[in-house]
């Protein structure tokens, strides 16, 4: 039975060593076989998948790098968000945890304060159409503790979402372990920026246009199918980005 039959019908399989060499196409082994060679299931080169020429440290494990570390971690949200195939075919899939946890941090921080502060507004414009009338102060603890319920709630899901990856992509057979799964999450919490950065311009907008206009109160069912819209295209989004961090490293030698 082929790689791909046991593919088809979900049957568990074992997963290529660490030190296997496969064809980043197709994930045909290709122990044994010559660099100046081709892969027999695919045709693409067998260089191109060993060779250190197609995968290279990014900018923000580049130490070498003379740029800002600012410079480096914006430059590299911006491969991963605007470019994210080209990103993970282009990238070593070891090294470090500890480098790209750092840069997973900031973005997980960046996306809860936009993401908190976006609930917040929510929070402010349901008071307004409900004529709520809360405590200053209660509303100023919600601003401060929503950013970090969603630290913790991003931060949670990832570490879950690496762990489940890492079980299923060991039962179908394919070279994910954990560590590398890690690293793919940790990049890929890139993704939550513009998500977030939809969610705060329309929570907030919504919010300034029934302060400064109360008469376009009535537009709350169209604000909140707006916001409903908004959550399954980020689901789709992430969960998108996501499967392409996956098969971008999921045949990747090094």
């Amino acid at each position: 039975m082929t790689r791909r039959t046991l593919e088809l019908y979900h049957m568990p399989t074992q997963a290529p060593e660490e030190t296997d060499i496969l064809c980043e196409n197709c994930g045909y082994m290709l122990n044994g076989l010559p660099a100046s060679g081709n892969c027999p299931e695919c045709g693409s080169t067998i260089d191109a998948s060993i060779s250190e020429r197609f995968r290279q440290p990014c900018a923000w494990e580049n130490i070498g790098d003379p740029r800002p570390k600012w410079l480096r971690f914006w430059g590299t949200s911006r491969e991963i968000i605007l470019h994210p195939r080209r990103f993970y075919r282009s990238t070593t899939s070891r090294g470090q945890i500890e480098v790209i946890y750092q840069f997973a941090r900031i973005h997980w921080w960046i996306a809860s304060v936009l993401l908190g502060v976006a609930a917040w507004f929510h929070w402010i414009s349901e008071e307004r159409l409900q004529h709520l009338r809360l405590p200053p102060a209660i509303d100023w603890l919600i601003l401060i503790s929503l950013p970090l319920i969603v630290y913790l709630f991003v931060s949670g899901t990832i570490a879950l979402a690496a762990r489940l990856t890492a079980w299923e992509a060991r039962y179908c057979g394919f070279r994910l372990p954990h560590n590398v799964v890690v690293r793919a999450l940790y990049f890929h919490s890139a993704h939550l920026f513009p998500v977030a950065l939809v969610a705060l311009a329309t929570c907030g907008g919504f919010n300034v246009l029934i302060h400064a206009w109360p008469q376009y109160r009535n537009m709350e069912m169209g604000y909140l199918y707006t916001l409903s819209a908004e959550v399954i295209l980020a689901a789709a989004y992430l969960f998108q980005t996501y499967w392409i961090g996956m098969r971008g490293w999921m045949y990747a030698n090094r």
